[in-house]
């Protein structure tokens, strides 16, 4: 009875205790859990860069990092020289390397990249919808073969930036196209010092790619066609190069063709010429204190040629790439990072510490960016019209063709058919 009256009084003893073991158990395993949620290693990505950006960039990464516990962004930071950071990539990426995620690659190169399959295809990630809200030229330096390989992070383009207080003098408006302001010569040479209608970038360097693909862009045409095929030798372009052999011998410094952008900005900011065409970033040095002309520089689009309809400038600037061979965690982490980089408040930011120029529309219109950047008043419908450089797989020597071509003609070394004519070889040789 006893032994009987025991099982009776220790069996529910047994069966709560062990009731409260595996309710203890099932506890502690949600906390472990939960534990182990919260104490997940952030996933980790190298974001690889120049150093001609290094101080700002690494700002916006500091507070990514902050701002979230599910990715780590760790910075690797290159030579301020394009070609090394180009070799550094392709060395890269030709072996397969995963050691760097994301990269931020100059927009004459994206194409070369994509054609080796090294991007990872950002279009699942970038609706259209979204794409509308950029600048359709920086979209554009992302595109290849209609996929978004790239996205755009900040952007520059050239403009024609000339002495308003002459022309208010002479009670003209800034021309539109360039026998406009050719025709100016007679009337603005000797006036407040002014010695040359206009400068510009014509040295044996890419700086004269960039001029040179602006005159005949302007003049309706291009150096490659929607397809792809080579149409440099068109009508179009040898009138364009015609009348930019013409700045050169008749309305520019004789020494044109040895400038980059220091020796032409010299010009113009000794306050010889009545314009100069370059990068946005000139309208500050024009500006600032010292400077001759300060105050006296307005700001316009491109002019046209003949068969032109609108100007259009060269697009410069960084876009975002990633590496198409890490794994799918690391491509989530990535897409995040640059969806951070291209949002409005950090684009505004890039734009206030560093000074570059946006790639998404709305930024442009606000005041502080405005306060900051006056001249973006007028600018803005001059990047909305940039336009890329030849998106070529072989950039490098669709360049090489051109500057020493082009740069042969305007020292009348060979005239501008032939130039043309060969470049025009060049390229079809380069498609084959």
């Amino acid at each position: 009875m006893t032994l009987l009256k025991g099982k009776k009084i220790w069996m529910p003893l047994i069966a709560a205790s062990l009731v409260f073991s595996l309710a203890g158990c099932g506890g502690n395993s949600a906390e472990s859990e939960s534990e182990s949620t919260n104490t997940k290693e952030p996933v980790t990505i190298t974001f690889s860069f120049d150093q001609g950006i290094g101080k700002p960039a690494q700002t916006l990464v500091d507070e990514y990092n902050a701002s979230q516990d599910k990715y780590v962004v760790k910075t690797k930071i290159l030579p301020q020289d394009a070609n090394v950071v180009h070799d550094d990539f392709v060395n890269k990426l030709a072996s397969g390397d995963k050691s760097v995620d994301v990269m931020a690659l100059d927009v004459v190169f994206v194409a070369e990249f994509a054609a080796a399959e090294w991007l990872t295809d950002l279009t699942p990630y970038f609706d259209q919808a979204t794409q509308d809200k950029y600048l359709p030229g920086t979209i554009e330096t992302a595109t290849y073969n209609d996929k978004l390989v790239a996205f755009p992070w900040f952007t520059n383009a050239s403009a024609l930036f000339y002495r308003k207080d002459v022309l208010d003098q002479l009670g003209v408006e800034p021309p539109t196209t360039y026998q406009g302001w050719m025709d100016l010569q007679s009337k603005v040479q000797g006036k407040n010092d002014i010695q040359y209608t206009g400068v510009f970038q014509a040295a044996l360097s890419e700086a004269l790619v960039c001029n040179w693909v602006e005159y005949i862009a302007n003049n309706g045409g291009e150096v490659l066609d929607a397809s792809g095929k080579p149409v440099v030798n068109s009508e179009n372009n040898i009138e364009a190069t015609q009348i930019m052999l013409d700045m050169v011998k008749k309305y520019a410094p004789e020494g044109v063709t040895t400038y980059t952008e220091p020796e032409s900005e010299q010009v113009f900011l000794d306050g010889k010429a009545l314009f100069i065409r370059d990068w946005s970033g000139f309208w500050s040095q024009a500006n600032k204190e010292g400077s001759k002309v300060k105050d006296k520089v307005g700001v316009a689009a491109l002019p046209v040629g003949p068969k032109g309809t609108e100007g259009h400038s060269t697009l410069g600037g960084l876009n975002l790439v990633i590496n198409k061979y890490i794994d799918d965690e690391h491509k989530e982490a990535a897409v995040d990072f640059i969806k951070y980089l291209s949002s409005e408040s950090v684009q505004k930011k890039m734009n206030l510490i560093a000074a570059q120029p946006p790639v998404l529309k709305t930024v442009y219109q606000d005041p502080e960016v405005l306060k900051a950047n006056p001249f973006y008043a007028d600018f803005y419908n001059i990047i909305m019209n940039g336009k890329a450089r030849p998106m070529s797989p072989q950039y490098s020597r669709v360049s090489d063709s051109i500057q020493t071509n082009i740069h042969a003609a305007l020292s009348d070394h060979i005239n501008i058919k032939t130039a043309l004519d060969n470049i025009q070889s060049d390229l079809e040789a380069l498609s084959k």
